[in-house]
């Protein structure tokens, strides 16, 4: 999905980018859902956190949330 996203990026077709994340979003749900983060085993805690980091990789590469103001 993150290469879908980026091509259609790339495409400046925004909409397809959006649409091709928003297929990750049960993926993304689950893991919220049902896992521990920050669990007591560091090797385990560091992957899950190296899994979030590709997550807001992801959703970068579509759009910088940052620019959202109040």
């Amino acid at each position: 999905m993150k290469a879908e996203a980026g091509a259609a990026v790339a495409q400046e077709d925004f909409a397809a980018a959006m649409s091709a994340m928003a297929k990750l979003r049960p993926a993304v749900d689950a893991f919220f859902d049902k896992v521990k983060v920050n669990d007591d085993d560091a090797k385990v805690r560091e992957n899950r956190l190296k899994l979030l980091n590709e997550i807001r990789a992801a959703t970068r590469a579509v759009a910088d949330f940052s620019k959202i103001q109040d």
